[in-house]
């Protein structure tokens, strides 16, 4: 009985001797430990995490809290157009400080004299008279094509009204506008289109640095309906006399 539980403890010896070797390695011919492959090999540097692009910096950046809704408009209409200018907007070119220092009165010195009169001698001829403002043109216009720049922002600016009313649809017009304003596009570039089915609508317009674009904002029970449009960039042409191609 003695012998049976002695061989028992061999065997049960051997088996953990094998799954220790298993699992810290082999024994070579001399009887050294070899330690098995690892999953990471010692000295090696985890892989860097990717670093998310800057936002480029604009000059208009500085006018998103004006309190006049145009300049709003102007920083936001600036980031939307950098992102779809390929390249992005150009800076404005540094300017140079004055050569020349303003006048200033030194200790113990007279003041600089100031210009003469400037005024305008009384014998002289008067000027022309400003030319008459362009006639405002009347009546239907048909919808232009939007270029690549103008469709990539008319996608963007639909894309955040979207987001904007989270899939909820205004329940009047008011009730639009109020929500349009406040993504900074000002009230005076907000119109009112006829109603289509009960649904209030209204046209965007967006035309900025020569470009066509406007959009068409319908309201709907759950949701709004965005559609970006061309419109001729003259400023004899609203947006609400914009023909719609089907």
């Amino acid at each position: 009985m003695r012998t049976r539980n002695r061989f028992a403890k061999i065997v049960l010896a051997a088996a953990l001797a094998g799954m220790a070797l298993t699992a810290c390695g082999t024994a070579d011919p001399s009887g050294r430990t070899t330690a098995g492959a690892s999953a990471v090999e010692p000295g090696a540097k985890p892989k860097p995490k990717p670093t998310p692009t800057p936002v480029r910096s604009l000059p208009s950046d500085a006018l998103a809290e004006h309190p006049d809704p145009e300049m709003r408009f102007l920083a936001l209409s600036s980031r939307v157009l950098d992102g779809c200018v390929p390249g992005g907007l150009p800076q404005p070119p540094s300017v140079p400080p004055e050569d020349v220092p303003p006048p200033q009165n030194l200790p113990g010195r007279p003041m600089p004299e100031e210009p003469g009169d400037l005024s305008v001698p009384s014998g002289a001829p008067e000027p022309p008279p400003a030319p008459e403002p362009a006639p405002t043109r009347s009546g239907p216009v048909e919808e232009v094509p939007l270029t690549a720049v103008d469709k990539c922002a008319g996608d963007a600016h639909a894309a955040r009204v979207r987001t904007a009313f989270d899939g909820a649809g205004p329940a009047d017009y008011p009730a639009l506008k109020k929500k349009l304003t406040s993504l900074d596009y000002p009230p005076s570039r907000i119109h009112r289109m006829p109603d289509h089915g009960g649904a209030p609508r209204a046209r965007i317009d967006l035309r900025f640095m020569g470009g066509n674009l406007a959009l068409e904002v319908t309201g709907t029970p759950d949701q709004v309906l965005v559609e970006p449009f061309g419109a001729p960039e003259t400023e004899d042409v609203r947006v609400t006399d914009v023909k719609r191609k089907p």
